[in-house]
């Protein structure tokens, strides 16, 4: 019977719609990628535009969210804005095929790890509005400037 019960509590949750913030999309996308089973990516949570299903994440969040939001399925960084999520995603590939390509990184010859568009014009069908840097830790692409972090 508790599985009866989990169902509908589930149910419910789905038939709700929440406003919620960034950051609780954020922690909810957290606690669902703890609970994913080995060998199911997190991938599998954003449809082929980037936008997060929802109903996935409606039972840690107490319901649907009211408006969507946006993850990138290379460096798994969430947005409200659709565009970044495709600039982040095709920048990312671009840097990975410079990097094969090159045998270094993409980046200007500066302290803050900042893409060059420059380099990538072969490897990019749009260059982005935003600067993006490298993640000196993880080499993943963010629009995080390194002081934020």
């Amino acid at each position: 019977m508790l599985f009866g019960k989990r169902r509908k509590a589930k149910e419910k949750a789905e038939d709700h719609v929440v406003d919620v913030s960034l950051s609780e999309v954020r922690s909810a996308v957290n606690t669902y990628a703890d609970s994913l089973q080995p060998g199911i990516s997190l991938r599998s949570l954003v449809n082929e535009k980037g936008e997060i299903d929802g109903k996935r994440l409606a039972p840690i969040l107490g319901g649907v969210p009211a408006r969507p939001f946006y993850m990138s399925k290379e460096t798994f960084e969430i947005f409200e804005d659709p565009k970044y999520v495709e600039w982040i995603d095709d920048v990312q590939v671009a840097c990975d095929q410079y990097l094969k390509a090159h045998g270094e990184y993409p980046i200007m010859n500066n302290k803050d790890r900042e893409i060059s568009y420059h380099k990538l014009r072969h490897f990019l069908k749009e260059q982005p509005d935003i600067p993006l840097y490298l993640h000196p830790k993880d080499k993943m692409i963010t629009h995080r400037h390194p002081s934020d972090y």
